[in-house]
């Protein structure tokens, strides 16, 4: 087991009360409110997994995570529900850090999802220090997000500037970020409707919620190195595919072959920032779109993919307007949230694929992510980072998906043309 020792208290529930110390930066907007009251009743958070070229100290670490608070101010907010509308408020708390004495990341990952963030607390975020056993390979940071305040692309953001703070760059001091409802109620619609792919042949079954009872979820990881992965983006051009439609094809493949379902649905978040061109913060910027693969075991992977990337770029056409829908749907309480969340996201499986990162120094070697739970039955949530030209998968699952991400990079590694 992870044997933690804190590094520092975090004590900021006195944080959180009406001062002009502690001001309001802004209201929640529409979609982080569905999400807040999802969260009070069903914890969701995220880790990122920063594996860095050389050691690094708690204090040093400790510092740039202060900076970090000091450049992005969801990072070092809480969230203030007195009023008549919630809003995110300003904390002088530090984000929290532990040691682990572990070098397995997998392990440490798994326990933070057993210890939920306190919705009612400041700052939603923490960090992990991976130490022991690592020797002079340097260390291991996990940075965990409560859902409230960033998305995947978002705390990729935060792993971006931490690195940079830690190799000494100077990072500039961001604005509080708008709700995304704003920005995008600010750009034009689609100029024509979009075609959308049928959900399914037959109704799909109806999420559920898995009660958290902190049982950490399993882990599993794969990679496809830097040559396979240009080799695998460049084959995917050749079938007028994606590799994020390649990805949900072999996905599909993989669970047909694990489950023995006719057809998979993939639940993939859309990113607003390169859709539609909005600032890269830490924040929510998402919607999502259900891929339907129809009959995955007795199709090619090729003709899956275009399939999938079909239905990607529509969704993609669509996705300021499905964000504004799913936002409108203003739900009174943490009941209806839940409702909505399950609605918008039935599915066998979930991509979050984080893109290409390519960071401003040398000193990491390596991410992975993100590692989420969201308390569904059942849920395989497939995180995917490419880096240094490497694409990375990790599965979190309470479920028995052993052998999932492996037999995903077999297929496609296997792909030739």
């Amino acid at each position: 087991m992870t044997r933690a020792r804190p590094i520092e208290h975090n004590d900021t529930k006195d944080g959180m009360h009406h001062s002009e110390a502690h001001p309001i930066l802004r209201p929640l907007g529409a979609f982080e409110r569905i999400i807040d009251l999802y969260i009070s009743r069903n914890p969701v958070q995220f880790s990122l997994v920063i594996e860095l070229e050389a050691p690094v100290s708690a204090q040093q670490l400790e510092r740039a995570l202060a900076q970090l608070q000091r450049t992005h101010p969801l990072l070092a907010a809480g969230i203030d529900r007195t009023g008549d509308r919630p809003a995110f408020r300003r904390s002088t708390g530090s984000i929290p850090l532990r040691e682990a004495r572990t070098s397995d990341w997998r392990e440490a990952a798994a326990e933070e999802q057993t210890r939920p963030i306190d919705a009612n607390g400041s700052p939603l975020a923490r960090a992990t220090l991976l130490s022991d056993g690592l020797g002079d390979r340097g260390n291991i940071v996990l940075l965990t997000f409560s859902h409230q305040i960033a998305d995947g692309r978002g705390a990729l953001r935060a792993a971006h500037d931490l690195l940079a703070i830690l190799d000494g760059q100077t990072v500039t001091a961001r604005p509080v970020p708008t709700d995304q409802e704003s920005l995008l109620e600010r750009l034009p619609r689609a100029e024509q409707p979009v075609e959308h792919a049928p959900d399914t042949a037959t109704n799909p079954p109806a999420a559920t919620i898995r009660p958290f009872d902190a049982t950490a979820p399993s882990i599993e990881i794969a990679e496809l190195d830097p040559a396979t992965t240009e080799h695998l983006r460049s084959t995917a051009r050749a079938h007028a595919s994606t590799v994020q439609g390649a990805l949900c094809a072999a996905a599909a493949q993989a669970l047909t072959a694990l489950t023995g379902a006719d057809d998979i649905r993939i639940n993939v978040p859309i990113d607003l920032r390169s859709v539609l061109g909005l600032d890269d913060d830490v924040v929510n910027r998402f919607t999502a779109t259900t891929v339907v693969m129809r009959a995955p075991a007795h199709s090619t992977l090729w003709s899956l993919a275009k399939d999938a990337t079909a239905q990607l770029r529509a969704a993609r056409n669509a996705a300021r307007d499905a964000a504004l829908m799913l936002a409108s749907l203003n739900p009174a309480d943490a009941v209806e949230a839940e409702a909505a969340m399950l609605a918008a996201t039935t599915a066998d499986l979930e991509i979050t694929n984080l893109g290409t990162y390519e960071p401003d120094t040398p000193s990491v070697v390596a991410i992975w992510g993100p590692t989420m739970t969201t308390q569904v039955r059942n849920e395989r949530i497939l995180g995917i980072v490419t880096h240094n030209g490497a694409l990375r998968i990790v599965l979190t699952t309470h479920g028995d998906t052993r052998g999932l991400p492996a037999d995903i990079v077999s297929r496609l590694t296997r792909q030739r043309g």
